[in-house]
């Protein structure tokens, strides 16, 4: 997961007057009825979506991918109809269903529920909160008194709780000491199905590219350094870009390799030259 910026997502004058139209509409409806109306209007977040798609460069903002293969989705952050697991039961955010700020560009498999051999994953409806008496029920309650268990990428404290290491594993990068930041990382890689075996083994393939971009590019550094040679500096700078490119914004998994770059960075010069950079 790495941080988007959402305030950079600027829809025009029509597409706010229809989403703040369809937004009246629902207002309007009888609760029974606003699931439906809400239904009629999709084309609304539907026609947002390559512009959430443009902030990521086509990645999913939950776990960094690209798949053009996927119908990927918009997801309401906030569920736009009924909150699983919500006690007492919960009808939704309705009143943001129309609200662009509330979309996140998803993938399938972190949208919605799958199983693997060894992972169930997709965040779908859920939306745990650490304080259920916080919970938003209207639009006159301040959705910013809730504490939501899901970590989102539009917030730069959210995106630095998740850590990973080089076989593509992934876990909290907070201890058990801190209670709730350490359960928001756990509810946030299982819920977005973080652990699926096809999304470790891509990070795990991207890391040890990476990783062998690294120490190839310290080994031309080390000669540079020993040798004055401006040949093997450049080499090193060869290198150094290639790395680079892979923990650019555009880069899939490049929050993985940030972590990789950070945790060699005391001991090895190209890391932390590259790291330096970024």
């Amino acid at each position: 997961m790495r941080y988007i910026n959402i305030r950079d997502l600027s829809p025009d004058a029509p597409w706010k007057q229809a989403a703040s139209d369809a937004a009246k509409a629902v207002r309007e409806a009888q609760p029974a009825e606003r699931t439906k109306v809400i239904n009629d209007h999709q084309d609304i977040w539907k026609d947002i979506k390559e512009a959430l798609w443009a902030l990521s460069y086509g990645k999913c903002w939950y776990c960094e991918s690209i798949d053009p293969r996927s119908d990927n989705a918009v997801d309401h952050y906030r569920p736009k109809g009924n909150v699983r697991g919500a006690e007492p039961p919960h009808s939704g955010y309705w009143w943001l269903a129309f609200e662009c700020k509330n979309y996140r560009f998803s993938c399938t498999f972190c949208n919605t529920i799958r199983k693997s051999a060894t992972t169930v994953g997709g965040k779908q409806d859920y939306f745990p909160l650490w304080d259920e008496n916080k919970r938003a029920k209207c639009d006159a309650d301040d959705i910013e008194e809730e504490l939501p268990l899901l970590l989102d990428p539009t917030k730069i404290s959210d995106v630095r709780l998740i850590a990973f290491a080089e076989d593509g594993s992934i876990g909290p990068a907070v201890d058990k000491t801190q209670e709730r930041e350490y359960r928001m990382a756990g509810e946030t890689i299982t819920r977005y199905h973080l652990r699926h075996p096809v999304l470790k083994e891509r990070r795990a393939v991207t890391l040890k590219d990476v990783r062998e971009l690294i120490e190839d590019a310290e080994k031309h550094l080390a000669r540079y350094v020993r040798n004055k040679n401006p040949v093997e500096r450049n080499t090193a700078e060869e290198f150094f870009q290639k790395i680079r490119k892979r923990a650019a914004p555009n880069a899939e998994y490049s929050m993985a390799v940030k972590h990789l770059l950070a945790g060699l960075a005391p001991t090895n010069d190209a890391a932390r030259s590259v790291l330096e950079s970024l």
